[in-house]
C-alpha cells in the first residue's frame, strides 16, 4: 500500500477535484508529468494563449445561441505530455447578454498536429443565484482575501465540503481584474450557509496565516 507525504496527498487531492484546473503546491514539479501553475512570464504561458483563443473560437463555431469573447486568461496549470496539455480558467463576455463569465479549457496541444480541446465548460463555481431558497438568505461575505485567493481557491479549498452546493465569486476592478480583497459564497440553502458561517467564521483559512472574516446576509 502506497504511502503519501502531506504534500503529495494535498497535490493528488487537488488534481481530482478539480480535474487538474487547481493545484495549490508545487508538488507538480517534482514529479514527472506533474500538473503546475504556470506564471504569465513564461514561455508556455505564451502558448496558453494561442490555446485559449483557439478553444473559444471553436465554442464559438459550434454554438447557435450564444457568442464569447475573450477578456483575459485568470489561470493556466500545465502538464507536459505527448506535447502538452493545458488547463485554463478564462474570463469571457457573452456578447447576446453582455453578462461576464468564467470557463474552463482543456486543450491538448499535440505534437505537429494543432490544438484538441478536450473541456470547454462554464466554470463549476459560477454564480446560480436561481438555485437559492431565497437569495437573501444565502450570501455569505467573505473579507480580507488576499491577492491570491481567487475563485478557484474559495471553490476547490474552502467549500471542499460543499462544492456541490455553492457559487462562488470574488469582486474585481472592472479595469484591471484584480481583487478587490473580498467575495460572496452563495448556498441553495439558508441552512447550508449558516452551517459554512458557523464552521469556519474566526478560524483559519487553508494554506494561509490569516483567519476567515465573514458576514452573513443580503448585500
Amino acid at each position: 500500500m502506497a504511502t503519501y507525504t502531506f504534500e503529495q496527498s494535498e497535490y493528488l487531492e487537488d488534481v481530482i477535484e478539480s480535474q487538474g484546473f487547481y493545484v495549490m503546491n508545487d508538488f507538480g514539479w517534482k514529479t514527472s508529468c506533474g500538473i503546475v501553475k504556470i506564471g504569465q512570464d513564461s514561455e508556455a504561458f505564451e502558448k496558453a494563449k494561442k490555446a485559449t483563443t483557439f478553444a473559444v473560437d471553436k465554442y464559438n463555431e459550434k454554438s447557435e445561441n450564444s457568442k464569447l469573447e475573450l477578456l483575459r486568461i485568470m489561470n493556466v496549470n500545465f502538464e507536459p505530455t505527448a506535447g502538452a496539455i493545458y488547463y485554463i480558467t478564462l474570463e469571457v463576455v457573452d456578447l447576446s447578454s453582455r453578462k461576464i463569465l468564467h470557463y474552463q479549457a482543456k486543450v491538448w496541444e499535440k505534437i505537429n498536429t494543432g490544438y484538441k480541446v478536450e473541456i470547454f465548460r462554464l466554470a463549476p463555481y459560477a454564480p446560480k443565484l436561481s438555485e437559492c431558497e431565497e437569495e437573501k438568505h444565502c450570501c455569505v461575505k467573505v473579507n480580507n482575501l488576499q491577492d491570491w485567493m481567487d475563485e478557484n481557491y474559495l471553490y476547490y479549498k474552502c467549500c471542499y465540503t460543499f462544492k456541490k452546493l455553492v457559487s462562488v465569486e470574488v469582486i474585481r476592478n472592472k479595469e484591471t481584474g484584480k481583487s478587490m480583497g473580498y467575495g460572496f459564497l452563495w448556498f441553495k440553502t439558508h441552512s447550508k450557509a449558516m452551517e459554512f458561517l458557523k464552521k469556519n467564521e474566526g478560524k483559519q483559512m487553508p494554506n494561509s496565516s490569516q483567519n476567515y472574516s465573514l458576514v452573513f446576509g443580503k448585500f
